[in-house]
């Protein structure tokens, strides 16, 4: 909990503004982001945004269903700049649900809430069945692509297990993940382009 930060947006017709709240400050000063920068997430996996010396860094995570917001405050008086630097995670789809209902809205849109807590990332990973899973770890090439990618991109804050069990293409998996101990997503894990090592890749289908 206390990696949480309140987050509170303001959706306008041309733009959006955010501030932050945690327990050890509060941000400067309203952040502008374009409307069309978070429009375009819908696209591009990220956005860049600037607003007086301060700038975020908007991230999109199709699969955990997340936007990521890193801000970097700054402030100076034309001699020094000094600031800090933030992370914020929302529920993308909360967020453009507010987005899309401030389209048709008289007046500005208002949302308030708590950002995800990135206190523990990575849920846990459980292997269901071992013939894949022993036959990627013997194999140097492909056991350093595993590690990497399930280190990489399984770092779902809001899921607590994530099961696997054997794809029949070799050196894939099959996964199923857990949020309150429910089933919420099946998917699959696949090697593509195994014919050269070095080359074949790991990406996940759902």
């Amino acid at each position: 909990m206390k990696d949480r930060t309140l987050v509170y947006m303001i959706f306008r017709t041309d733009c959006i503004s955010l501030r932050t709240v945690s327990r050890s400050r509060k941000s400067p000063h309203h952040f502008y982001i374009p409307r069309s920068g978070l429009e375009a997430l819908e696209h591009t996996p990220y956005m860049i945004a600037h607003d007086l010396n301060s700038f975020a860094v908007l991230r999109r995570d199709t699969c955990a269903g997340n936007i990521e917001i890193e801000l970097t405050w700054l402030s100076g008086d034309g001699h020094a700049v000094s600031g800090y630097q933030e992370t914020v995670i929302l529920p993308y789809g909360q967020l453009a649900a507010y987005l899309d209902k401030s389209t048709s809205e008289d007046s500005p849109v208002v949302w308030k809430t708590l950002s995800i807590d990135n206190s523990h990332k990575q849920p846990q990973l459980v292997f269901k069945s071992s013939k894949n899973l022993h036959a990627s770890l013997a194999d140097n090439i492909v056991r350093h692509k595993l590690v990497r990618f399930l280190r990489d991109k399984f770092c779902w804050p809001q899921s607590e297990r994530i099961e696997f069990y054997d794809d029949f293409l070799p050196y894939s998996f099959i996964f199923r993940e857990y949020q309150g101990g429910k089933s919420v997503m099946t998917g699959g894990l696949i090697l593509h382009n195994q014919d050269d090592r070095k080359k074949a890749r790991y990406s996940i289908h759902t």
